[in-house]
């Protein structure tokens, strides 16, 4: 659905329009919140973040332009305000230091990129097609069926090389992502 038919229906039905904004958009919102609020937070506070941020988008559709930014972008902004408020009305009340909480971060982050250098790695040592397959599934969210139109081969193909390919990077990978 593009910005143009989203934002239309959120004019003619605010609340079903939101419905699929809430659907399309609530794993980035709660990502981006959750980055900045964990730290010094919770799960809840997150969650609450993100509720907030739907409640704003909700309040300001009327005014929404989707030739400035899109929905996505408007949503990302908005979410990232509402975290940092949380996150500066959080660090008061628990009394963090701003440089405990960044610490705190900076190891997550560095751990979580090193993760994503091996796992990256890992999937450019599958080879061709593999690697093109699992970049376009789980990186571009393309379905089967558009990577085998891409790719000139079978569906069922494809499906398979991603059974292996994702058994080949367990094996590759061993307990790097199980904690």
């Amino acid at each position: 659905m593009t910005d143009k038919e989203l934002l239309t229906k959120l004019k003619k039905d605010k609340d079903a329009g939101l419905s699929v904004v809430i659907d399309l958009y609530s794993g980035l919102l709660y990502k981006i919140a959750a980055a900045v609020i964990l730290p010094v937070g919770s799960k809840e506070d997150v969650e609450e973040c993100v509720s907030d941020s739907f409640m704003s988008f909700y309040g300001s559709i009327d005014s929404l332009d989707t030739e400035k930014a899109s929905i996505k972008t408007y949503l990302a902004v908005i979410t990232r305000r509402r975290a940092i408020d949380f996150y500066r009305r959080l660090r008061s009340q628990n009394q963090v230091s701003l440089t405990e909480a960044e610490e705190i971060h900076s190891e997550d982050f560095t751990r979580t990129l090193e993760r994503k250098d091996l796992l990256f790695a890992a999937v450019r040592a599958l080879g061709e097609p593999d690697t093109s397959i699992i970049t376009r599934k789980y990186l571009l969210g393309e379905t089967s069926a558009q990577i085998a139109d891409a790719l000139e081969m079978s569906e069922g193909a494809v499906q398979k090389r991603l059974e292996r390919s994702r058994e080949k990077l367990r094996k590759l990978l061993g307990g790097v992502f199980n904690g």
